[in-house]
């Protein structure tokens, strides 16, 4: 039998997860203590529950009215519009400090945009969703739900292509 998507994935042991009811400024705490770009979302059984990402969270620092009306189309548009905004250090605290009351739940990514494989899908079906996804593979038992690991550029680097 060939490669899976568990041969080269990240072990849950060495995955930062996080808690759905943990808040987001917690989240970012982990994020920035592991230098990591999210955090995959598990209840206390380790069932996947979705994904918490860095876009996410910075899209959190926005104010509500520089994202209205944004999407794929409008993606590239000139941020001329967004001069009036402007963050000190200050600010960046005071909304850090809001974020303790913002749960990870209410924040997690859409679940179209994560892709979500079983362990034993093919290797060349886990690169597939990575190219396709642009980001990391989340390893799920299709039995149980639990999270199981993830697949990621540089597992498949050092596990899969050396």
């Amino acid at each position: 039998m060939g490669l899976t998507c568990k041969d080269v994935m990240v072990p849950p042991e060495e995955q930062i997860t996080i808690g759905p009811e943990e808040s987001v400024a917690t989240a970012f705490q982990l994020m920035r203590k592991n230098r990591a770009r999210f955090l995959p979302v598990v209840d206390e059984e380790g069932r996947y529950l979705g994904v918490f990402t860095a876009p996410t969270l910075l899209k959190l620092f926005l104010p509500k009215a520089a994202i209205i009306g944004l999407n794929d189309s409008t993606s590239r548009m000139s941020m001329g519009h967004l001069t009036f905004m402007n963050l000190e250090k200050e600010d960046f605290d005071n909304q850090l400090e809001a974020l303790k009351y913002e749960k990870v739940v209410n924040n997690m990514s859409n679940p179209d945009n994560i892709p979500v494989a079983a362990p034993d899908t093919p290797i060349m079906e886990g690169i597939f969703l990575y190219y396709k996804f642009k980001r990391h593979v989340v390893l799920v038992d299709p039995e149980t739900g639990r999270f199981v690991g993830t697949v990621s550029s540089n597992s498949l680097l050092d596990r899969a292509l050396s």
